[in-house]
């Protein structure tokens, strides 16, 4: 028996996010794919993530469906007004445990649209399924959140939000890509390669000014993680506002800040926005997809209907990549977890978000 059979047809599907889970913890996969439990509230990074996510989907679908760029952007605009009113009518304590996301993210996807204004591709696929047919008849299922043409070729796309950017080592030792491109030529789609879209879920901060309002005033020398956009824009605005001389120094950072904008073929130095394109060689792709193999014939084959058997990998991980570690605490201890999975969890198809355009997540896609 499979852990998740296809409602429709009745035959096992496995996903990376589950094999990954599998191999993380048992325990885990049991919660969240046995059980189908699911948190009722998403944590901080994840809201943000699924935020960022819903609005990178509409921009690139009206893109696909031939919108000028101006008008992607509007109905991009239209989506994070109709959230950002979802998100007023939470209850204040929820509201105070996320943080100004509407503001906080409207400045995120500001920058962004600037960062890659002189960098275009064309879009021609978008939250689209691959199925590929695994050699027990078993089917690996992912869901691309991008498919686009650049001069070079097609390209798969994985949306990424994350608090600071990762480093480019953990990618190139990356399954998920893999299994996606190998997916993807298995449907004869021939990418030549994949492209992690990052986004830095931190707004570019705003200098600030010194001594206000004494005759020396000017800005703070203090460090200020921000983007060109933003920089310009608060010069300005106290020129304006406090009269502000500008300074050689100030024309520099600007420039600077400016020359950070993405450019295709150049080096990359932003610290809040990056593609990274890893095209993937065959002995690779093929490695990959002999290991995602016997992951998945161990997982089908480990025995979930004995409890007792399935097995906890504990460690400092747990508290920021497991929603479940209050049940598995408390079952291990002998407790009682239906009080708790009644008050904190929902009982969902761990599935649905493939079909359902409202559900994703800060780790991306399967």
């Amino acid at each position: 028996m499979g852990i998740y059979l296809d409602p429709d047809t009745g035959r096992t599907i496995s996903t990376h996010s589950m094999l990954k889970t599998f191999r993380r913890c048992p325990k885990q996969a049991e919660f969240k794919y046995i059980h189908r439990l699911k948190p009722k509230k998403l944590g901080s990074p994840l809201k943000r993530g699924t935020w960022i996510h819903l609005l990178l989907e509409v921009f690139s679908r009206a893109l696909k469906d031939g919108a000028k760029h101006k008008d992607a952007v509007a109905a991009m605009w239209e989506a994070h007004q109709r959230l950002s009113k979802e998100f007023n009518a939470l209850f204040d304590e929820e509201k105070d445990f996320y943080g100004d996301l509407p503001r906080e993210i409207f400045r995120v996807m500001t920058a962004y649209l600037w960062h890659y204004s002189k960098h275009d591709w064309k879009v021609l696929d978008v939250e689209f399924v691959l199925e590929a047919e695994l050699p027990d008849g078993s089917i690996f299922r992912a869901k691309v959140d991008l498919l686009v043409e650049d001069q070079f070729g097609l390209w798969i796309v994985d949306h990424k939000s994350h608090k600071t950017l990762p480093k480019l080592d953990y990618r190139i030792l990356d399954a998920q890509s893999a299994d996606y491109v190998w997916a993807a030529l298995k449907n004869k789609i021939p990418v030549q390669g994949h492209i992690w879209n990052y986004i830095r879920w931190k707004e570019p901060s705003v200098p600030k000014m010194a001594y206000l309002g004494k005759a020396n005033q000017r800005l703070s020398k203090a460090e200020c993680d921000t983007d060109y956009p933003t920089y310009v824009a608060a010069v300005k605005q106290y020129q304006k506002e406090h009269g502000l001389k500008i300074l050689p120094e100030y024309n520099a950072k600007a420039k600077y800040l400016k020359g950070l904008q993405y450019r295709f073929g150049e080096i990359q130095n932003s610290t809040f926005f990056r593609r990274d394109v890893l095209e993937k060689a065959p002995t690779m792709l093929n490695q990959v997809a002999r290991e995602m193999y016997h992951t998945h014939t161990r997982m089908n084959e480990y025995p979930w209907d004995r409890p007792e058997m399935i097995e906890r990998v504990p460690d400092r991980s747990c508290e920021f990549s497991c929603s479940y570690v209050d049940i598995c605490t408390a079952q291990l201890w002998g407790g009682n977890i239906d009080p708790i999975i009644k008050r904190k969890y929902k009982v969902e198809d761990p599935m649905s978000y493939y079909y359902d355009e409202q559900e994703v997540t800060d780790g991306g896609r399967d």
